[in-house]
């Protein structure tokens, strides 16, 4: 053996000679170490998802805990695809950490706007004063709801008239409410200064006052307020997909005549909603048809928004619309309570009406001209005191009505439990046992 061919190999007989050498891989960012990174995001993502699910704290307990099992399912899952040899399958793992991303992080920066939403209708000194008064998932309450006669970009260029005046007497055990309707022009006491005045005239000094004047008017307490204006009105119903109402004749707007009704059922936006609410020289009994139709308004809303899948579907676009145009001493975590108890407990709410009715006559009104008198509704007592009964009756139920309702309850808590097990079911891609026997 030649002394070149010797030194061509190495003490162990492989070649050392350079012509025969595989080109080294560059060096890159590993594989490995690309997936880590992409679990890590994952897993901060699904994080930040946990922490704004707890400060929300609007889901039941079912589902709540479904939503977990499902998304360490998917991270798990992830974290399988990319252990993986084939490269197919751990390309399949980046489009579910693709998907994974994309859908917690939306749902966290929703969460997140939900409750900054919540918090920003919420009168923050009122709901002080209101907080633990009243357990709303589980006793009786009153919101008093005033609507003020201005636009959003109104505020502040004109006095604020209470124009719509509603007592929502909820009971959350029995699934009943009652709307009791107030006439604007109904004749009151101004608590301030104990004269004579138009109930729409207490809003020009404050929601307090109007709170004041009626709650000694009709000898009760209310536990909440709403306030609103026309824009929350109109975006409310929007934000459900439009509401439908029973007129009783057919009638065109005298506010705006692009609205026009027709006798019987209508589908109304926001908008025909509005103009729907607010009409009364169409009609002979003016003020006192016009409460009755806001009855049938804020009826269609409460119904609609109640019905499980209107609130799910839509609950981003409500609190959307809310931000400048409806304000309430309700506590946040009494707003999160009511949104857990409609989501776990799908009873119908039984909904009823009222209103007050009386007399039109000619009065002096304390905050107008006392040289001259002007039109008010004197409240016909049997009228105000039967209202008041029903409304007593919704706060303080009968046995049979408690046993009735808990019987109800438990349906609803197992038909609620089936619906969450069948909606983890369809996001984890598992088939029903009825499907698979078919065949058999």
């Amino acid at each position: 053996m030649s002394q070149e061919n010797k030194g061509s190999k190495s003490k162990h007989g492989k070649s050392s000679g350079t012509g025969h050498e595989k080109p080294k891989k560059k060096k890159g960012f590993p594989r490995k170490t690309v997936y880590k990174v992409v679990l890590i995001l994952m897993a901060l993502a699904a994080i930040g998802f946990l922490v704004m699910l707890i400060l929300l704290d609007m889901f039941p307990k079912g589902l709540t805990l479904g939503i977990i099992a499902v998304m360490l399912t998917l991270l798990i899952v992830t974290g399988i695809l990319f252990m993986s040899k084939r490269k197919g399958v751990r390309i399949a793992g980046i489009f579910v950490a693709a998907i994974f991303m994309a859908v917690f992080v939306y749902a966290t920066m929703f969460m997140s706007n939900t409750y900054a939403m919540l918090n920003k209708i919420n009168d923050e000194s009122a709901a002080r004063s209101s907080s633990g008064k009243v357990n709303v998932a589980g006793e009786p309450f009153n919101v008093y709801i005033t609507g003020i006669d201005q636009w959003t970009k109104e505020r502040g260029m004109d006095l604020e008239r209470s124009d719509v005046n509603m007592i929502v007497t909820v009971n959350p055990v029995t699934h009943k409410i009652v709307l009791t309707s107030i006439p604007r022009d109904a004749y009151i006491v101004l608590h301030r200064t104990g004269t004579m005045d138009k109930l729409t005239h207490t809003g020009v000094y404050g929601v307090d006052e109007t709170l004041a004047s009626v709650g000694e008017w009709l000898d009760m307490d209310f536990d909440y307020y709403v306030k609103m204006n026309f824009n929350a009105c109109v975006d409310i119903v929007d934000a459900i997909g439009g509401i439908d109402v029973d007129s009783p004749k057919a009638f065109t707007s005298s506010e705006n005549s692009k609205y026009s009704y027709t006798k019987g059922i209508n589908h109304l936006n926001g908008k025909g909603a509005l103009y729907y609410a607010r009409e009364r020289k169409a009609f002979d009994g003016e003020d006192q048809l016009r409460v009755r139709n806001q009855l049938q308004v804020m009826e269609a809303v409460i119904h609609k928004v109640t019905t499980s899948t209107t609130l799910l579907t839509s609950y981003s676009s409500i609190m959307e619309t809310l931000g400048d145009e409806l304000e309430t001493d309700m506590p946040t975590s009494d707003m999160q309570k009511l949104m857990k108890l409609q989501l776990s407990d799908m009873r119908p709410w039984d909904i009823g009406t009222q209103r007050m009715t009386g007399t039109y006559d000619m009065e002096v009104v304390a905050s107008l001209d006392s040289r001259n008198k002007y039109s008010v509704l004197k409240v016909d007592p049997e009228s105000q005191n039967a209202c008041l009964e029903k409304i007593k009756k919704i706060m303080n139920p009968t046995v049979q009505e408690l046993e009735a309702a808990e019987e109800a309850r438990k349906q609803a808590t197992v038909n609620n439990i089936i619906s969450n097990n069948e909606l983890i079911n369809r996001i984890l891609g598992r088939d029903n046992e009825s499907g698979e026997g078919e065949g058999e």
